[in-house]
């Protein structure tokens, strides 16, 4: 038995690759509404990117992507350099700062 963490079954993974200013993205799986768009490997710039997938961006940044690298819970893990996978639960879209309304 392998004492590797695994991502939790029941997220989504989205693959973003940065190449200069601009970022590919792909879901591993199905796209979860309202962000059908990444249905498709789709090419745009950084600033088009969803906050909340940025922010996780910033977070994973600051690991290493030397092998092996880690799962970040509820953010995701570093990949490589320039890749991310990036998790998303749906109705999680990283804006809870924890504040009452």
């Amino acid at each position: 038995m392998s004492d590797t963490k695994q991502a939790p079954e029941n997220k989504y993974t989205y693959r973003v690759e940065f190449v200069g200013d601009r970022a590919m993205v792909q879901c591993f799986g199905i796209p979860i509404q309202p962000y059908a768009m990444f249905e498709k490997e789709v090419t745009l710039s950084v600033a088009e990117l969803p906050d909340w997938m940025t922010r996780r961006v910033a977070v994973l940044s600051t690991m290493s992507y030397d092998p092996p690298t880690e799962y970040v819970d509820k953010i995701g893990r570093r990949i490589d350099e320039y890749v991310y996978w990036i998790f998303y639960e749906g109705e999680d879209d990283g804006n809870d700062t924890r504040k009452e309304s």
